[in-house]
C-alpha cells in the first residue's frame, strides 16, 4: 500500500489543483464592451459612471466604453459584434441581432420658437429649423413629424448647431426660426435650449405636438409624452401650459447570443446601483425597465426580462446539471482508480504468495535432498528470495503481517536445510566407519 501513496498523493493533489484553476476561472470577470457615444455626452458619462462602480465594487460583471460618434454608430458597432452591448435610441435603429436590458432614460422632442405666430407644427412649412445634435438622426425625426402633418421635408431648412447654448442667439439673431432639440426634460441640453433663448431676450414657446399618441401607434420607436407645465421653471412658468409632444428612447441594448446568466447580473447591478449612480450622474435616475409583455414592440432579451419577472436562477440551478456530471466523472474516476490500485495490490499479493511458495517448495524438496551440492542450491534460492523479499519490504509492497511470513518461512527453510545437512553428515561419518555393504541406509531405516 505504501508504493501506491505517491500516486495517491498525486492524484489529490492533481485533482485539488483542476479545483483550483476552475475555481479561478469561474471567479474571473465578465468584461462586456459597450459602444457608447458622442464622448462626452449624457449617455457616455452615464455609462462612464456605472463602469467605474462596477470596478469599484469587483462585481463579476464589468464595462468597457467604446466610444462612437453617436447612436448611430453604436448602433452599427452592435451590429457589426464590434460590441456587446450598445447605448441606442429606439428611432434611430436597433439592430436586428440585439434586444433591450434597459431603459436608460426617455427623451422628448422639443419644438421652440420665439415667434408667437409659430403655434403649431404646420407654422412651420418655409421655415429654418436649427437642430441641436445629431443632425442626421434628429432631421430624420423631423421629417416624420412634418409627415404626419402634410409638410414635406424639403418644405423646411434645417441648421445644424453644435450645442444647446447656441439656440438663443441663432433665433435673436434670425439664423433659424424655430428650435429643435431631443433630450431628456431633465436633461442638460434641453435646459440649455431654453436657458439660452430666455438669456437672449426672447420668451420660449413650446410648440405641442397634439397627434403624439397617433405618432406613437403609427411608429412604434415613438412614444407619447407630456412636458408639464414649468418642467423647466421660470416666471412665467416655462411652459406655461403641459404640452404633448412625441418622445424616443434610449436603450442599452445586448447582444442575443450573451449568455442569460450575464445579463441578468447586470441588469440587477443596474437596478442595485442606480441611487448611488444618481449622486454622480442624476440621469440615473431614469433607468427604468422596458415593457416586457409578449406584445412589446421591442423585444426584451431572456436574461432581463428574467430579472424584472423574478426568475433568475440560482447558481445550483445554472449549474447544477454540470456538478451531476462532475460527481458522475469523479465516482466513476474514483471506482477505475480504486480498481486499479485493488488489481495492483492482488498482483502484489500474488507475488507474495508465489515467493511464499518458493519457500514451502524448499523446505519440502530439502528433505529428500542426497548430495551435498543440492542443499547448497537450496541454500542460495533461499537466500535469493530473501533478497527479493528484502527489496519489496524497502518499496513499501510488503506490510508487517508479510515481513512476518517471510521471516517463519525462511527460518522454516533454513531449519530443514541444516537439519537435511546433519543427518547427510551423519550418514557419511557411519558409511565410513562400517561401509556401505554392511550398514543399511539410516534414512531408510527411519523411513521404516
Amino acid at each position: 500500500m505504501r508504493r501506491h501513496l505517491p500516486l495517491v498523493l498525486a492524484a489529490l493533489l492533481a485533482l485539488v489543483a483542476t479545483a483550483l484553476l476552475a475555481y479561478q476561472w469561474l471567479g474571473q470577470p465578465t468584461t462586456l464592451r459597450v459602444a457608447v457615444g458622442p464622448a462626452g455626452g449624457e449617455d457616455a458619462r452615464l455609462v462612464a459612471a456605472v463602469a467605474q462602480s462596477l470596478a469599484r465594487s469587483h462585481e463579476e460583471v464589468r464595462l468597457r466604453p467604446v466610444a462612437t460618434s453617436g447612436v448611430a454608430e453604436s448602433a452599427a458597432a452592435a451590429e457589426q459584434a464590434k460590441a456587446d452591448l450598445a447605448v441606442v435610441r429606439s428611432d434611430v435603429g436597433i439592430p436586428a441581432s440585439t434586444q433591450t436590458v434597459a431603459i436608460l432614460h426617455r427623451d422628448a422632442v422639443l419644438l421652440l420658437a420665439t415667434d408667437p405666430a409659430l403655434a403649431a407644427v404646420p407654422d412651420l412649412r418655409g421655415k429654418r429649423i436649427g437642430i441641436v445634435r445629431n443632425p442626421a438622426g434628429n432631421a430624420r425625426l423631423l421629417a416624420s413629424i412634418l409627415e404626419h402633418y402634410d409638410v414635406p421635408a424639403e418644405a423646411v431648412t434645417t441648421v445644424p448647431l453644435g450645442d444647446g447654448r447656441e439656440a438663443g442667439e441663432a433665433l435673436r439673431a434670425g439664423r433659424v426660426d424655430a428650435v429643435m432639440v431631443v433630450s431628456p426634460l431633465t436633461g442638460r441640453t434641453a435646459g440649455d435650449v431654453v436657458a439660452s433663448i430666455a438669456k437672449a431676450g426672447g420668451t420660449p414657446s413650446f410648440i405641442p405636438i397634439g397627434e403624439a399618441a397617433v405618432l406613437a401607434r403609427r411608429w412604434p420607436a415613438l412614444e407619447s409624452l407630456e412636458v408639464a407645465r414649468g418642467t423647466f421653471g421660470g416666471t412665467p412658468p416655462r411652459p406655461a401650459e403641459t404640452v404633448t409632444t412625441v418622445g424616443v428612447s434610449h436603450r442599452l441594448v445586448a447582444q442575443a447570443r450573451l449568455p442569460d446568466s450575464t445579463v441578468s447580473e447586470l441588469t440587477r447591478l443596474l437596478f442595485v446601483n442606480r441611487p448611488g449612480l444618481a449622486v454622480e450622474v442624476p440621469l440615473a435616475n431614469q433607468i427604468e425597465a422596458p415593457d416586457t409583455s409578449k406584445s412589446a414592440s421591442l423585444p426584451v432579451h431572456p436574461g432581463a426580462q428574467a430579472y424584472y419577472e423574478g426568475e433568475v436562477e440560482s447558481f445550483f440551478e445554472r449549474y447544477g446539471d454540470w456538478f451531476y456530471l462532475l460527481v458522475m466523472c469523479v465516482s466513476i474516476l474514483g471506482s477505475a482508480a480504486a480498481t486499479l490500485v485493488s488489481r495492483a495490490a492482488n498482483r502484489s499479493r500474488a507475488r507474495d504468495m508465489a515467493l511464499l511458495r518458493q519457500l514451502l517448495a524448499i523446505v519440502r524438496a530439502s528433505r529428500d535432498v542426497e548430495d551435498e551440492l543440492e542443499l547448497a542450491d537450496l541454500e542460495r534460492q533461499a537466500d535469493e528470495i530473501l533478497a527479493a523479499a528484502l527489496a519489496r519490504a524497502g518499496t513499501g509492497a510488503i506490510d508487517n503481517a508479510g515481513v512476518a511470513a517471510f521471516t517463519l518461512g525462511l527460518d522454516q527453510a533454513r531449519r530443514a536445510i541444516a537439519e537435511r545437512r546433519g543427518l547427510l553428515v551423519e550418514r557419511q561419518a557411519l558409511l565410513d566407519r562400517q561401509g556401505l555393504d554392511r550398514e543399511p541406509d539410516p534414512l531408510s531405516a527411519a523411513a521404516e
